[in-house]
């Protein structure tokens, strides 16, 4: 039995995206904090598309956790498995909390290179997929969410690098990255939870990112145009209306 497995899939992109397979009757591994939300989508999920859905409660910003999990869930026979667990950071650098930060670098980066390097050695030589979600501001700086951006960036350069390993190397595995833009999900008002920006600047910023903010349907839409194409990258267009499928965006050494 063939499985896929998304991580951080309580809410917003990941829960899109399971919902998307599930739709296909693929069956799904979720991971996510809050067991409550997981048990609610495995019901609804299984009894409308009469697949398998299992479900585990981690935090996966705790290394032990993300230990544990991948060693449970290793067993099964999983097809793709994608990284999609993160969250946000909207503060200038020196107002920022250093136990927000630690988290958000758990969380972001050390998680998901965890989680790469453990399926990579696991299934190099076989016809599977990961997919790392990054971000559209893991191609740029923003300076408002200097922290957040740069951690997508790191899950950019290193999914794009390590993609470009394996394809030399002739391994069967495939390496894909996804950057959504602005979606319409808990992580904006979760930043904004943190901020130390005042109650109007919050305001403001909600009204702006909503008038940007692509929706969910959209943006799964994307994701599942980048998994059945050849190509390793999509980048989602933050003004139009489209992906952009890649094989290269940086310059490789």
């Amino acid at each position: 039995m063939e499985y896929i497995l998304i991580t951080g899939a309580s809410s917003g992109i990941g829960k899109g995206i399971a919902y998307q397979f599930a739709k296909r009757k693929q069956n799904i591994i979720i991971v996510a904090r809050r067991k409550e939300l997981l048990k609610n989508i495995k019901i609804e999920l299984e009894t409308k598309y009469k697949i398998k859905v299992l479900i585990y409660a981690y935090d996966l910003s705790i290394e032990d956790n993300v230990i544990k999990f991948y060693n449970e869930i290793k067993k099964f026979n999983i097809k793709t498995f994608i990284n999609n667990a993160g969250i946000g950071e909207h503060n200038d650098p020196w107002d920022s909390n250093l136990k927000r930060i630690s988290k958000l670098i758990d969380l972001n980066i050390k998680t998901l290179i965890f989680f790469s390097i453990l399926f990579i050695k696991d299934n190099l030589n076989k016809n599977k997929t990961l997919i790392n979600i990054s971000s559209t501001v893991g191609f740029e700086i923003l300076l408002d969410e200097l922290i957040y951006s740069s951690s997508k960036f790191f899950v950019s350069t290193f999914s794009e690098g390590v993609a470009k390993i394996i394809k030399e190397k002739n391994y069967k595995l495939k390496i894909k990255l996804f950057a959504p833009s602005s979606t319409e999900s808990e992580l904006l008002n979760e930043m904004l939870n943190y901020s130390n920006i005042s109650k109007e600047e919050k305001e403001k910023i909600i009204i702006n990112k909503k008038n940007k903010q692509k929706s969910i349907e959209k943006i799964i839409a994307y994701f599942f145009e980048l998994y059945e194409s050849d190509y390793i990258i999509g980048i989602v267009d933050s003004k139009e209306d489209k992906i952009k499928l890649l094989n290269n965006y940086f310059k490789i050494h």
